[in-house]
This record gives structure tokens, C-alpha cells and sequence, in this order.
């Protein structure tokens, strides 16, 4: 992994380390005390970690970070946030560029008015030393952080009330896309390496295009949260209860738990949700217990003991959105409609799971212990996000791109490309731009005809997986099954407008431990995790 940038070497001086704000008071008419006060004072921290152990709370915090993005946008909603209570809150979070203009290379938008939320756990500090991780802001946003935690937030469009969130491991191997940096304008080609490296390399910004690029889900907005006033916040709920199946006692966390139920504060949450070393599954397994804890965070804050608390609900509601940063388009009115959508959502709505793997322990040259994604449910777990389709709900059709993922490399498939619709040159073309994607093409280009629109690959009984290489690289065409051998044969129509990359499922290394198909979890559920 490349070093981190030397803020010397750039002519900059490392922005100055940002204080945790003091929660807002809410404004005089909405006050429960009937005034303006000064901000209550910081929750006194309940039960800590046994002497000692050692903590490394910031560390333990960018892993638990992504909780207060999550429950501040579901307690928005469930609080009946109207008008004045939405701008309060929206006030508190910080704006940080993500986006820019031009958006016409993202995927098409969700359908139903659905939403879809990028929510990142970053390690940024502003007490570091220059070059180790320092985040600015605004426009001197700058490189260095590490994605710890990455959640995409499906809220499902339409009447619906449910959402779900999907969880990346940090160690998965993605593709990176090609970037610019804003600064020096020197040109990165894309790569492969760790989700964790791609916020490292091109901030946010390159974080969401990765995302996107995965998954084929268009990103709407992006949350990310400082870590500072976690434990604060779940000093406010006076804590959550959690379960463990077997005792937990580490070094590095710091957590100390026997086995059973806990009833636990800021300083052992951390520790419950940051312990990595001495899990079976490793990230995998740390992850269920971030979803066990988020979990118990929505049902704390739906308990009538916190609803009907005014001085918990806003001291907490402050708390969280003080926390975050946000895209600069996720605006007060984005936010009110947000709240006023999602008003119903209840924690049995709230649906979780993790992107899934065919290995959680690989290792590859270059890049170490990794997660490999299974490219063949990801695909189907994606392709109903991207058609707004509950878990549960009705499947893609058999035979379409989307059902079947692509196992065949461009690079080990033949193709013959004919020109049948009228257009000179245009059947060269077609077989010049599927040679720069990377497909062979065989023979000289010929004419059969004239006038056709659609774009048509046929293919050999033989050949189905490689047929739908093919069309996945041409947008807009059409499989038909043929009397042919090895060869598939591309017959352009006027409808051809070009090829494009596609990706394919990785081959596994090494001994793969396959995802077995989960069964739906919801923030109502309180299992024991490991």
C-alpha cells in the first residue's frame, strides 16, 4: 500500500484538528424546558473496560463510526421530525464535496423514488502528524483517510417502509477506477486492490465511482461520520443491551465480557464492536457485531422510554447529527422528505446483510490477506437493489445478464462481427471497438444485409456463457441461439452504439469458504454472535 502523502512535500500546512462541538441547543418554542439553555453537559461514562487493558478508542472508533450516520437518519423519521425540527438538526452537519456536476457516467437512478446512501466509517484525525490520515475540508478536502466500514443504505422506494444495508468487508478486492488528482493532475490508470485503499487514494469522490462500479447501484448521497461524539451518543441512550455466545477477553480492544447478555456503555461498546483478533471469521464476524449493535441502537431509540424523552431524544438527536458529514447535495429539503418517507420505519424494516464472499481469508501478491467477493450472488443481491426488490420479493427472469453473472473473460471469447444494417463501416467499427475491450475478433468484417435496428449475438449451444460476455459489452442487444461452433457472430444493427468494459467473476484462490445463503436479518432480531 503507497505511503501517505507529505504535507511538506505539497507546499501545504496540515489543516488545524477540529474540537468536537458542543450540541445545539434546540430552538425556544421546541425546547422541552421551555428556553434556550446552554448544552447539557456530556453523559458521564457508565461501565468501562477492567483496569489494565488497553484502548485505543480512536482506532475503536472508526470502526464503530457508520452507527450514528444510520440511527440519526432513522430517529430523524421516527421522531415525526417536521419542518423546524429537520433544519435544527440539518443545521449540525458538515458539508464536504463528493459529487461535483457532472454525473452522466453514474448508473440511472433507482426506480419508485427510492434512495441509496453510501455510509463510510472513515479513520480521518486531525491530531496526527502531517500526512498520516489528516482530512480537511471543503475544497482542501484531501487523501490519507482509510474506509474502515462501507454500508450502502437501500431505503426502498414507493409505500414501502423497509430498508436495508448491505455491509463491505474493508479487505475486499475491487476494482479502483481510473482517477485524476485534483491537485497535480497526474492521471492514475485503474487497478485492483483493497476497498479500505480506495478513499485512501481519491477520497470520497473515488470511494463512491468504486462502489458504483461494484455494484452498479447510483450512490445518491454519502454520510460519513466523526467519531468523536460516538460514545456520547450512546451515553444518551444510557447504553444497549448486547448478547455474546462465548466469552470475549482481548488485548488489543480491550473488551473483557463474559458470555450472556451485557447491558453496555460508550467505552465498551467500542471494544465490542472493534475486536477483530481471535474471531473465527475476522472482519466477517466483526461486522455481525456491528449489525447486532446498530441493531439495539434502533430499538433503544424506538423504546417508548426514549421517544417519550425529550431531554434523551434531542440531547441524543444532537449528538448524532453533530457527528456527521455529509454530500454537499443533501440538503434540508432532501432531508425533510427523507424524514416524512420514512416516518413508518420500523426496526423489523430494517433489513441487514453483508456483500457476499467466497473466501475471507485469501492472500494475493501484492496485496496480502484480502476478501473475495462472490461475484455470482452479488450480482443477484445488486440487481434487485438496483429494481428496488425487497428481500423476498420476485427474482430476476432466468437467461437475463442480470439472473446470471458473467464467468468468461472477453479475452477467451472469438468473435465474427457482420454488418446488417446499411451503414458503411459500420460492422468495423463494432469489431475495432470489442478489440479495445479486450474480445478477439476473428475474420474480416462482411455484409448481410440492410435496414436492421437491433444488434444481435448468435451463438453455438456451447457457447451461452460467452454469448452473454457479448451482449453485457454491447448495450442494447439481443441473444440468439445458432447452429454455430466456437465463433460467436456479432450482427450490428443501426441500434449499435458502441462497447464498453465488462466485468467478470474472478477465479477463487486458494481453498474458497463459500457464503452460504442467509437468511434475513432485521434490527428487531437479538441473536448471541460470536
Amino acid at each position: 500500500m503507497s505511503e501517505p502523502r507529505d504535507w511538506k512535500a505539497g507546499g501545504e500546512q496540515p489543516p488545524p484538528s477540529r474540537s468536537p462541538q458542543p450540541p445545539r441547543p434546540l430552538p425556544p418554542h421546541l425546547d422541552p424546558r421551555g428556553r434556550a439553555g446552554a448544552p447539557r453537559p456530556p453523559a458521564r461514562h457508565g461501565t468501562v473496560v477492567p483496569a489494565g487493558k488497553v484502548r485505543r478508542p480512536r482506532r475503536a472508533a472508526r470502526v464503530m463510526s457508520w452507527i450514528a450516520v444510520v440511527t440519526s437518519i432513522a430517529i430523524l423519521a421516527t421522531a415525526g421530525a417536521g419542518y423546524v425540527l429537520v433544519n435544527h438538526y440539518e443545521g449540525n452537519i458538515r458539508r464536504i464535496p463528493v459529487f461535483g456536476g457532472d454525473r452522466s457516467d453514474a448508473p440511472k437512478a433507482a426506480p419508485n423514488n427510492a434512495q441509496n446512501f453510501l455510509i463510510v466509517g472513515s479513520d480521518s484525525r486531525g491530531d496526527l502528524k502531517a500526512g498520516q490520515g489528516v482530512q480537511g475540508s471543503g475544497s482542501n478536502f484531501v487523501t490519507g483517510q482509510r474506509a474502515d466500514t462501507v454500508i450502502l443504505a437501500h431505503l426502498y422506494g414507493g409505500k414501502s417502509s423497509k430498508a436495508q444495508l448491505v455491509s463491505f468487508p474493508r479487505d475486499s478486492v475491487v476494482d479502483i477506477p481510473e482517477y485524476t488528482e485534483q491537485k497535480s493532475g497526474k492521471v492514475h490508470p485503474a487497478h485492483r486492490a483493497k476497498l479500505n485503499s480506495a478513499i485512501f487514494e481519491g477520497g470520497p469522490p473515488l470511494l463512491v465511482r468504486t462502489i458504483q462500479d461494484l455494484t452498479g447501484v447510483r450512490i445518491d448521497h454519502y454520510l460519513q461520520v466523526d467519531f468523536d461524539g460516538f460514545k456520547a451518543m450512546v451515553n444518551k441512550l444510557g447504553g444497549v443491551d448486547v448478547c455474546l455466545a462465548k466469552a470475549a477477553k482481548e488485548h488489543d480492544s480491550g473488551i473483557n465480557l463474559s458470555a450472556g447478555r451485557h447491558h453496555i456503555n460508550g467505552d465498551v461498546a467500542l471494544a465490542f464492536v472493534r475486536q477483530r483478533k481471535g474471531l473465527p471469521g475476522g472482519d466477517i464476524d466483526r461486522i455481525k457485531r456491528q449489525q447486532q449493535f446498530i441493531g439495539a441502537i434502533i430499538r433503544k431509540v424506538l423504546s417508548a422510554g426514549t421517544l417519550a424523552n425529550p431531554f434523551k431524544l434531542n440531547g441524543f438527536l444532537n449528538v448524532a447529527t453533530s457527528s456527521l458529514q455529509a454530500d454537499e447535495g443533501l440538503d434540508f429539503a432532501t432531508l425533510r422528505t427523507l424524514a416524512l418517507r420514512m416516518r413508518n420505519v420500523g426496526a423489523g424494516n430494517v433489513v441487514f446483510a453483508t456483500i457476499p464472499i467466497t473466501d475471507s481469508n485469501a492472500y494475493l501478491r501484492g496485496l496480502g490477506s484480502v476478501v473475495l467477493i462472490d461475484q455470482e450472488k452479488a450480482a443477484a443481491l445488486f440487481d434487485a437493489i438496483r429494481r428496488d426488490v425487497p428481500p423476498g420479493g420476485k427474482t430476476p427472469k432466468p437467461g437475463t445478464v442480470a439472473a446470471e453473472p458473467l464467468i468468461v473473460k472477453p479475452g477467451n471469447i472469438r468473435v465474427h462481427v457482420s454488418n446488417a444494417s446499411g451503414i458503411n463501416g459500420l460492422a468495423r467499427k463494432a469489431a475495432r471497438e470489442l478489440g479495445d475491450v479486450g474480445f478477439q475478433t476473428v475474420g474480416t468484417p462482411d455484409t448481410v444485409g440492410e435496414g436492421a435496428t437491433a444488434t444481435v449475438i448468435r451463438y453455438g449451444p456451447s457457447k451461452s456463457d460467452s454469448a452473454r460476455t457479448v451482449q453485457a459489452a454491447i448495450p442494447g442487444s439481443t441473444l440468439e441461439a445458432a447452429e454455430l461452433g466456437n465463433v460467436i457472430e456479432v450482427v450490428v444493427g443501426t441500434s449499435y452504439s458502441g462497447a464498453k468494459l465488462v466485468k467478470v467473476a474472478p477465479a477463487p484462490t486458494g481453498q474458497p469458504t463459500a457464503t452460504p445463503t442467509p437468511k434475513v436479518v432485521t434490527a428487531l432480531d437479538d441473536p448471541c454472535v460470536a
